[in-house]
């Protein structure tokens, strides 16, 4: 039985529609993942189907489900501690467990009406359900899990202004995986985890007993998650279908199976594509060779020009006529060819140019047990000009606390710290969250016009001019990477590099970065990043 169902769904934030006829449905204990370039609208998608967002056209269907339980309040705006986030999310599960109380006391004392012995019965398939009964167990075990062992206890009272956005956004997590919502409905889920919670979301997740829609860029999770794949990029697919006269393809395109049987499926798609482009092309060219020829023989040639009376008259009407019915055949041919004729295969051309640096000798970087209290244990290490480090950790063992160090040259304002870090200070800073107005680089203007050429290369010229707010996650990424690389820096700086990007942006930027002669300090949990690092790599424990 399907749960989740989306028909005919269309939205669009300006004049170009975003999305347009699409039409998914997700199974009972069926795992679904959304891939696509950025921008495409995955995020969009799943919040109408989490029906946070109503679409412009089509309908949204979540079959068996009870909304009161299924949605989980969004963390960003919210404010309060930990602890008041935990009691508003965990709210409704509490209340069914009061409620059973009182129908247990009713019962017990005998009291109890026949339609109340069935409101009984239904509270109790709640509490088994959504497994209430433990719930705080499983609250503390969640937290733990996710690197959120802090928040247990009294730890509770801290404050979601004091946490970075990877806390706020593992603990909306935990809270989601608590509830235990019949629909779970994530958006890049791996954001802001290491790999231990990364392994754990994927046990937890494979588990499910309902209906599983996400959105990953984490390419080992969807390969360990994901039974059916829906691709929001569907023109190699489109392409193909007109070539051959089938039905297009609309809204999305769906690969039954892992994320390696989709990757297979489309890499023979694009093959076949620019096979089918090239063999198209030299058609057309040939045909244009025989209508050259077509034209040279309706002209008759040497006969036609030698002969007299009768016999030119006879030439000349078996001429025109021979080049009539080639040309007739031809036209034909080019008719249908052009019915069929696919578009030219577009090819990848994000390109993160980095300007290189002039060439500089000794120490970029030097850090001499450089500590935070509770944030940062000690850390101690030399960084020449030209080299590339690879900072990993769990979350929380303080990565970002010491990229933001080094950026500004000095520890975190207000915080109790020890050592020293000093270096280069034509520096560029990538950071974990994605922008906020005066953010470097995101000046007033840059946020509301856009970032104009300096995203030449990473944004689509389009979206040069698209205020900073209107851009989906990833192409605010892009625009925080573009603007960092316009200011020519020496020394790069970026926290968690592939959050937010589609996996092509990646693939670029990785490769991008593997050639760039500045000095590099990357932070990272991706796995697939940190299993191909070739430069030096510190571990903070």
């Amino acid at each position: 039985m399907f749960v989740i169902i989306l028909e005919n769904i269309s939205f669009s934030y300006s004049s170009k529609p975003l999305l347009e006829n699409i039409s998914l449905q997700v199974g009972e204990r069926e795992r679904a993942c959304l891939v696509g370039p950025n921008g495409c609208g995955k995020t969009t998608l799943l919040r109408i189907a989490s029906q946070d967002l109503l679409p412009e056209q089509g309908k949204v269907k979540i079959e068996g489900v009870n909304s009161e339980f299924f949605q989980v309040p969004a963390i960003e705006h919210f404010r309060g501690s930990a602890g008041d986030y935990l009691d508003c999310a965990l709210r409704p599960l509490g209340n069914i467990a009061t409620q059973f109380q009182d129908a247990t006391t009713k019962m017990s004392q005998g009291i109890g009406t026949a339609q109340e012995g069935q409101r009984y019965d239904q509270l109790l398939a709640l509490m088994s359900c959504f497994d209430i009964w433990s719930l705080e167990t499983r609250l503390t075990g969640v937290l733990a899990r996710l690197g959120l062992r802090a928040l247990t206890g009294s730890g509770r009272d801290r404050s979601l202004s004091s946490m970075s956005p990877g806390e706020r956004g593992r603990l909306q997590l935990a809270v989601t995986l608590i509830v235990k919502p019949e629909v779970l409905i994530l958006d890049e889920p791996t954001n802001h985890l290491d790999a231990r919670a990364i392994d754990f979301l994927a046990e937890t997740v494979n588990k499910w007993r309902g209906a599983v829609l996400i959105s990953s860029h984490d390419r080992a999770f969807i390969e360990d998650t994901a039974t059916v794949i829906y691709d929001m990029d569907v023109r190699v697919w489109n392409e193909l279908a007109k070539a051959t006269g089938s039905s297009q393809v609309t809204g999305l395109y769906r690969c039954a199976g892992a994320y390696s049987k989709y990757l297979a499926e489309k890499t023979s798609a694009r093959r076949k594509l620019r096979g089918l482009h090239t063999a198209q092309q030299a058609e057309k060219r040939l045909l244009r060779k025989h209508r050259q020829e077509a034209s040279k023989i309706a002209r008759g040639g040497v006969r036609l020009a030698s002969a007299e009376g009768k016999a030119k008259k006879f030439f000349a009407d078996r001429a025109a006529a021979t080049a009539q019915r080639r040309m007739r055949n031809d036209d034909m041919r080019g008719e249908r060819l052009s019915n069929q004729e696919v578009r030219r295969p577009c090819s990848y051309d994000l390109a993160f140019e980095l300007n290189q640096p002039a060439v500089s000798t000794g120490i970029a970087v030097a850090a001499r047990h450089a500590a935070v209290a509770g944030r940062l244990a000690p850390v101690s290490f030399d960084l020449s000009y030209g080299e590339h480090l690879l900072v990993t950790g769990a979350n929380g063992s303080g990565k970002s606390t010491l990229l933001n160090w080094i950026y500004r040259g000095q520890p975190p304002e207000g915080a109790q710290s020890s050592g020293t870090i000093t270096g280069e200070r034509r520096v560029g800073l990538v950071p974990q969250q994605l922008p906020q107005e005066n953010d470097p680089g995101f000046t007033s203007p840059v946020w509301k016009n856009g970032i104009g050429e300096a995203g030449k290369g990473i944004l689509h010229p389009s979206l040069w001019t698209k205020p900073i707010p209107e851009l989906s996650a990833g192409n605010q990424r892009r625009a925080q990477i573009a603007l960092a690389l316009a200011a020519s820096p020496s020394l790069l700086i970026i926290d968690e590099p592939t959050n937010y990007l589609d996996l092509e942006a990646m693939q670029a930027l990785e490769e991008a970065l593997h050639g760039w002669e500045g000095t590099l300090i990357v932070a990272s949990h991706d796995r697939w990043l940190i299993s191909r690092w070739q430069g030096r790599q510190i571990n903070i424990r």
